[in-house]
C-alpha cells in the first residue's frame, strides 16, 4: 500500500458554514480532502483546478502555506496573480459544495470559531475579529500561519487512522 494514502503531500481544507450546535466555542466546520487521492474525472473542471492549485501550493516553499492549504489560500493566490474563480468559469461556492459532496475520503474537523474565521478569510489584508467586549483583533500573517500549523498537526495525527479505518472496512481500495 502506498504511504501517500496515509500521509499525502498535502490537504485542501474547506470551510463549512459555522454550525448552529457548538460546544464551548468549537464546532464541526471544516472538511479536509487529499487532492492526490481524488481522480479528476470525478469532479468538474473548476474543482480540478482547485485541487491542482492546492497541490501546487502545498509543495511551494515560497508562496505556499504548508501541507494544509485552505480554499481561501487558493483564492488569495489567484488574487495575487490578478485572477479569480470566474476567470476559470468556476463559481467558488459551487466548487466547495461539489468537493464536500464528492464520493472521496473526507475528514471532518472541529475548530474553534476564531480558527474557522481565519480558515475562511480570503481578504487581502486579513480579517478583523470583533469581540463582545468591544475589542478588535486584526489577524496577522503570523496568526494565520499558526492556524495552518495547528490544522496541519491535526491532519497529520488524524488522517492516517481515518484512512486506515476506511481500508480495514473495505471502503477504500488500495489498488
Amino acid at each position: 500500500m502506498s504511504n501517500k494514502l496515509l500521509a499525502p503531500d498535502g490537504w485542501l481544507v474547506l470551510g463549512l458554514p459555522w454550525p448552529e450546535q457548538t460546544q464551548d466555542g468549537w464546532g464541526e466546520c471544516a472538511v479536509a480532502v487529499a487532492p492526490a487521492m481524488i481522480p479528476r474525472h470525478l469532479v468538474s473542471k473548476g474543482a480540478s483546478i482547485a485541487l491542482d492549485l492546492a497541490t501546487g501550493l502545498a509543495r511551494d516553499p515560497n508562496d505556499g502555506p504548508g501541507k494544509a492549504v485552505f480554499f481561501s489560500d487558493v483564492t488569495l493566490w489567484l488574487d495575487k496573480q490578478g485572477k479569480d474563480w470566474a476567470d476559470f468559469g468556476a463559481d467558488y461556492e459551487a466548487v466547495i459544495d461539489e468537493l464536500v459532496k464528492a464520493p472521496v475520503p473526507q475528514l471532518y474537523m472541529t475548530l474553534a470559531q476564531k480558527a474557522h474565521a481565519i480558515l475562511c478569510d480570503a481578504s487581502r489584508d486579513g480579517v478583523r475579529l470583533y469581540y463582545p467586549g468591544g475589542d478588535v483583533e486584526h489577524v496577522t500573517p503570523q496568526v494565520r500561519a499558526d492556524v495552518h500549523a495547528a490544522i496541519t498537526t491535526s491532519l497529520e495525527r488524524d488522517w492516517p487512522p481515518y484512512i486506515q479505518g476506511l481500508i480495514d472496512r473495505g471502503a477504500l481500495q488500495t489498488r
